[in-house]
């Protein structure tokens, strides 16, 4: 049996979340862990890769579970820090808790309307 590598995961959760987003079901929770598994795999190989980090924290504040979220984005950050991808979620971590649910519903809309138009 051929094992998968992490880029072939991460890919996988990719296509997966971008067909769930498109079908406008990715606030639901339980579709949303069915996919995390793939990352938590890519994530256990690679601790550092990021574009496992990047999805498995988009997924994350998806489903309003920012904790989480936030430790993998700092985790990116530290990896990244001058990444400009990555830019716009380091404004989410540093934003005012006031606003911060408008910064991150904003930031989610911007990511799945470019998912619709970037197909994998």
């Amino acid at each position: 049996m051929e094992t998968a590598t992490i880029a072939q995961l991460h890919m996988r959760a990719y296509q997966e979340w971008q067909e769930i987003v498109e079908l406008d079901l990715h606030n639901s929770e339980d579709i949303v862990y069915g996919i995390m598994p793939l990352l938590s795999e890519a994530l256990s190989r690679d601790p550092d890769h990021l574009p496992s980090l990047d999805l498995m924290s988009d997924m994350l504040l998806e489903i309003n579970a920012w904790e989480e979220a936030f430790e993998f984005m700092e985790k990116m950050f530290s990896l990244a820090q001058d990444d400009p991808d990555y830019r716009p979620k380091l404004a989410l971590l540093n934003s005012d808790p006031k606003t911060r649910r408008h910064a991150i519903r904003a930031y989610l809309h911007r990511k799945r309307l470019q998912l619709n138009r970037n197909p994998a």
